[in-house]
This record gives structure tokens, C-alpha cells and sequence, in this order.
């Protein structure tokens, strides 16, 4: 196995739109001619919605960052698609989109720990299917659009908009109880997270607390996972559980106990992701901090 220079410069690249002739010679060309190596490539087709998902080396670039970014965008263009450009342990502060609808637990507590910098992400906007959250947005100074759901398919449009406006880099599901559709899951695909309240892929769809507690479980678990068009199966991100007496606990305790999980693990899996710990390969999570370390003992290995 040759050398490779841990210090390298490494960036997700994601192309996405409707799918058509040319997409991938487009974008592989592009990204040779400037002087990029493909190390890894994951695409997806659904009905007609195209996604690549490319990790890449940019050590070695003929253009300077910027003029390179904004130049892989208009190639993308030239197909019909969207271009994303984000470098692995960059030091950038990512944007942060929440969704939300009644449930407050969630939302304060990631806004508590952003703003006492445990979770290094900024909120830029907070939109909801009620009303009910809009004063912790206005306390906050947060932007906040409450979106009605009566139609899916103007709600999603109406959420999209915003959220073109807002450039997040993430978008958070908290406790945020509108299904998502195909095409707006595939435009943000490796870039949701949501929280359930509990260990998947058990007890999925509404009122997991009220099947667990009538099955009698002695456990009860949150998961935070990514989004994905499988309701409550996107790959997993981080988990945590906590034990229920049977001779104590009632369904009210029983949610207490899962709310508090829910603010916990959510939280945690929002700070992974804006460290830049995680990156989705063939609809797994991995730690780039661990693959990181495990490829340079190997390359040292191989060097000595």
C-alpha cells in the first residue's frame, strides 16, 4: 500500500437533481480536470431524483477553494443539479435549521447547549407546523415561520423555500411530527436528523412510549438517526436507554424518562455532526474522527 499524507485534504461532495444524461461524467470530469481524486462514490436513484455522495481529495486543486467551489456549482448547473462542497474538520461554524411543531423539550435544550458553545453550531431559523414555539425563537432572536400543514405538497414547498434562503448545513427534526416526502428527504439526504423515541427499529410510528410501556419493556431507549425515505430507518447515529421499574413507573413517568433521553441523545447527535464526526458510506454511519485515526497508524505502518 503506497504512503498517503494523513494531512491531505479531504471534502464531501454532493451532487443532487433530476436525473438525466450526462450527471456523472459530468461531475467525475469536473472534478479530475481540477485536479481532484474520487476516493469513494455512493449514488442513489428514486423515481427520477439522482444523488451522489463523493468524498474527495482536493490537495492538489488547479483553481484557488473559492473559484473552485463556485465553478463546481455551475458544472452542476449545466445538468440540471445542485452542488455541495463541505471539507471534512473544517473549522466553520455550521448553520443550524430547526423544525419543530409543539413538543419544546428538544429545541431548548439544543439552544441551551449552543449557547454555551457545547454544541458549536449556529441557529439560523426555526420553522414550525404550529405556532405554539414561536416566543422561544422571538426570546432567542431566532428568525421563525410557522409553515401550516393542512397541504403536504405547499407545506413542503413553503419549507424548502425557507430553507433555500437559510443555507443550513443541517436540518434538525426536533421532535418535529411531519413525515417528510421522498424528493424533499433526497434534496438534504446525509444533512436530517431526527430523534425517536426509541431504540430502532422497534416501536416505529406514533405513540412508541404507550407500545412500549403495553408491552412491559424494562428498558426504554431514544435514537437519533439520520433521515432517510424509510420512516424511522435511517442509519443510526447515537443511542441511549434507561431502565423502567415496572412497580413504579406509569406512562407519564415513562415519557419523562424518554423526553429526557430524547433532549440528550439529539443533542449529542447534532454535536457529531457539526464537529464533523460523521459521514454516511453506503447508508452507514462512520466516524471520520476514528476512520481518521485508524487510516494514519496504517499508513505509518506501511511508511516504516
Amino acid at each position: 500500500m503506497p504512503y498517503r499524507n494523513p494531512s491531505k485534504k479531504v471534502a464531501q461532495v454532493r451532487i443532487a437533481g433530476k436525473d438525466r444524461k450526462g450527471i456523472i461524467a459530468t461531475a467525475t470530469a469536473f472534478l479530475y480536470k481540477e485536479g481532484c481524486n474520487i476516493e469513494d462514490i455512493d449514488q442513489r436513484l428514486l423515481d427520477d431524483y439522482l444523488t451522489m455522495n463523493m468524498l474527495v481529495d482536493y490537495s492538489d486543486l488547479a483553481s484557488p477553494l473559492p473559484q473552485f467551489i463556485n465553478k463546481l456549482k455551475k458544472a452542476a448547473l449545466t445538468v440540471g443539479c445542485e452542488a455541495e462542497f463541505n471539507p471534512l474538520e473544517s473549522k466553520k461554524i455550521k448553520n443550524v435549521a430547526l423544525l419543530v411543531s409543539k413538543e419544546s423539550h428538544c429545541l431548548l435544550n439544543l439552544l441551551g447547549d449552543m449557547k454555551k458553545k457545547q454544541i458549536k453550531g449556529q441557529p439560523v431559523v426555526i420553522i414550525g407546523n404550529h405556532p405554539d414555539l414561536k416566543s422561544i425563537a422571538e426570546k432567542n432572536k431566532i428568525p421563525f415561520y410557522y409553515v401550516a400543514a393542512e397541504k403536504k405538497k405547499l407545506h413542503e414547498a413553503r419549507v424548502l423555500k425557507i430553507l433555500e434562503k437559510f443555507q443550513p448545513d443541517l436540518i434538525v427534526l426536533a421532535r418535529y411530527m411531519q413525515i417528510l416526502s421522498p424528493e424533499f428527504v433526497f434534496r438534504h439526504e446525509g444533512k436530517i436528523i431526527n430523534i425517536h423515541p426509541s431504540l430502532l427499529p422497534a416501536f416505529p410510528g406514533p405513540r412508541p412510549y404507550h407500545q412500549a410501556f403495553n408491552k412491559g419493556v424494562e428498558v426504554i431507549g431514544v435514537t437519533a438517526h439520520f433521515v432517510t425515505t424509510d420512516l424511522d430507518e435511517g442509519p443510526i447515529i447515537t443511542q441511549d436507554c434507561a431502565r423502567i421499574d415496572k412497580t413504579k413507573d406509569t406512562v407519564d413517568t415513562f415519557i419523562a424518562k424518554g423526553r429526557n433521553l430524547e433532549a440528550k441523545v439529539l443533542s449529542r447527535a447534532v454535536k457529531l455532526f457539526v464537529d464533523d464526526r460523521l459521514a454516511l458510506r453506503r447508508g452507514k454511519v462512520i466516524d471520520n474522527k476514528k476512520l481518521k485515526l485508524l487510516l494514519e497508524r496504517t499508513q505509518q505502518f506501511y511508511k516504516e
